[in-house]
């Protein structure tokens, strides 16, 4: 039983390289807009709604780990999180803290791009058809350059070993890499811990 977590900045490829992985390994893709878009159809995309998905996502993490009859071993799960903001580390901490306590292992993959690359990805299709907030796009790249001046949104060296413990950590540049060898490393990155 994994929890894989593919985080990084916004239009990094998290999503598109989860559903690539998805293919390669008995896992099932959670990504991050699946549980905001959830409440921020009714409640629009303020405070409440991203503390309601955060504890959805925890609730779900904690029923999989208890359960005995899974549809599939693993979980991988997208989200951007601020190495600035101590509640994003302390995320990051719980919910591997609940697979961790359930005997399983947790992968934390980051990804990593540049800035160009990121603002062309930003308006991709499969991007826009899976996450409804994203389709305005002005308000999107907009969030996207705001986070980015605002937020260390990739970690330093060292740093996710250091604050996140009992986690297998691997760091990728894919700025150039298609999303197909990126799951495959992971995969293989993966299987190297069995």
């Amino acid at each position: 039983m994994d929890l894989i977590v593919i985080m990084g900045p916004q239009a990094v490829g998290k999503m598109t390289i989860g559903r690539e992985l998805e293919k390669k390994i008995d896992a099932k893709l959670l990504h991050n807009h699946e549980t905001i878009d959830l409440f921020a159809n009714f409640l629009g995309y303020g405070n409440e709604t991203f503390r309601l998905s955060d504890q959805t996502r925890k609730e779900l993490f904690r029923a999989f780990v208890r359960n005995e009859t899974n549809v599939t071993d693993s979980i991988i799960f997208t989200v951007v999180a601020a190495f600035d903001l101590d509640e994003d580390i302390e995320f990051l901490k719980e919910i591997s803290a609940i697979f961790a306590a359930g005997k399983g292992r947790v992968f934390l993959i980051e990804l990593e791009a540049d800035l160009e690359t990121r603002l062309e990805r930003n308006v991709g299709e499969s991007r826009l058809k899976a996450k409804p907030s994203k389709r305005n796009l002005d308000f999107s790249r907009n969030e996207l350059l705001t986070t980015h001046e605002k937020h260390r949104l990739n970690s330093l060296p060292n740093e996710v070993e250091e604050k996140i413990q009992h986690v297998n950590y691997l760091r990728i540049n894919n700025t150039y890499l298609e999303p197909e060898e990126i799951a495959d490393r992971i995969a293989v990155f993966i299987q190297s811990k069995d």
